[in-house]
């Protein structure tokens, strides 16, 4: 990738992958130790702003790091306040990845996908629980008011059969009801797993994800643990 800012030299991190050319998560950290503090950081993403865009959508992901960060920390996506003393990794996966190998493996289940749409039925809780998608609107939950994206002309794997098919409160059907094949769920997951991209968390990250061109969840976790999320257009 052709890097063109002075505010940010580019770092690395255990789990990065060159992904179609471009790194993610492109790490960017301070352009020298004395420049780590909130306000020149905030300085350089208003700076920047119009580049920052432009290269959390051609990377997908751009994590911020080396950063002293303790405050004011509205602008980011994911912030880890307090790591945690194992797991909790926060994986991710390009999407159009598993759109090229499900076309390449499962061409008439993705047409038929494509043609009737999908379908999720789901058991709400008796208690609110803010941790799961349950209860919540379809563009909270999915954290974008567009059901399609297509990114540099990539077709996306924009849905979430694999975490609602076949589970104790939840399924997902195509659009008519009809079954979608557990062959086909389980090798999708598969890929998911297969491509995902994931990196320990450091105190003072700060992660940047495209959410219309990456996938992401969660590993299980020790505690203590805190990263905070927000979402931005």
């Amino acid at each position: 990738m052709e890097f063109t800012c002075e505010d940010f030299k580019v770092g690395k991190c255990e789990g990065e992958k060159l992904v179609d050319g471009e790194t993610m998560p492109l790490v960017l950290q301070p352009p020298e130790p004395s420049k780590n503090d909130l306000n020149t950081l905030l300085s350089a993403l208003e700076k920047n702003k119009d580049w920052l865009g432009e290269t959390i959508i051609k990377n997908s992901a751009v994590l911020l790091r080396g950063f002293d960060i303790k405050e004011h920390r509205k602008k980011v996506v994911l912030y880890c306040e307090i790591p945690p003393p194992e797991g909790s990794e926060t994986p991710f996966t390009p999407s159009f990845r598993v759109t090229e190998q499900m076309l390449e493996e499962f061409p008439e289940v993705v047409a038929e996908i494509e043609e009737k749409g999908l379908k999720y039925t789901f058991i709400a809780l008796s208690k609110k629980d803010t941790s799961s998608m349950r209860g919540r609107g379809w563009e909270d939950a999915f954290g974008t008011s567009d059901r399609r994206s297509r990114e540099k002309g990539r077709r996306m794997w924009f849905n979430t059969v694999v975490s609602m098919h076949g589970k104790e409160l939840s399924s997902a059907t195509m659009a008519d009801g009809s079954e979608i094949p557990e062959r086909v769920v389980k090798r999708c997951g598969e890929i998911i797993e297969e491509e995902s991209i994931q990196f320990k968390w450091q105190k003072g990250d700060v992660l940047f994800l495209d959410n219309l061109a990456l996938l992401h969840g969660r590993r299980p976790s020790l505690p203590p643990r805190k990263v905070l999320v927000a979402t931005c257009k």
